[in-house]
């Protein structure tokens, strides 16, 4: 809770308080404000201090940084250009994209088990050499799914 909600609510708590003292109990007013000192002051201090002791376990997210927003926007650009341009594709998207599947299978793209592996799809975009770029949903998924194989 902040400040001013703790300080306002500790303020309504002492004002009834008073007015329940002078009207139901007819105490002087003075002692009546007396009364509402005290009640005012817990309500205060438990306002402050009621967020300090509930045990948040989550962990806070790393904000991100220039580097990975770039990053993002330059391969974001990089893919949108490679679906009108196919040589941009076969040149320099499905090269690095077969570097990475022949680390993450440790040998050869076009075996029988690397085939099976990586899904026909995925291999045609990897080894043909006329693949195209699919739609975002589908290279999503491909890529999900050569991720899964690291």
């Amino acid at each position: 809770m902040t400040f001013l909600r703790a300080l306002i609510l500790a303020a309504v708590v002492a004002v009834l308080t008073g007015v329940v003292a002078v009207v139901a109990v007819n105490v002087p007013v003075h002692w009546a404000v007396l009364m509402a000192l005290p009640a005012g002051s817990v309500t205060l201090a438990g306002g402050l201090l009621s967020g300090n002791f509930d045990a948040d376990w989550t962990a806070e997210p790393e904000p991100p940084t220039a580097s990975v927003t770039l990053h993002a926007t330059f391969l974001t650009e990089r893919l949108e250009r490679s679906v009108i341009d196919q040589y941009r594709f076969t040149s320099r998207v499905q090269p690095r994209l077969r570097r990475i599947a022949t680390a993450a299978l440790r040998g050869d793209l076009n075996t029988p088990g690397a085939k099976e592996k990586l899904g026909p799809e995925l291999h045609h975009l990897l080894t043909a050499p006329d693949a195209q770029l699919p739609n975002p949903k589908t290279f999503a998924t491909l890529m999900r799914r050569l991720e899964d194989l690291c």
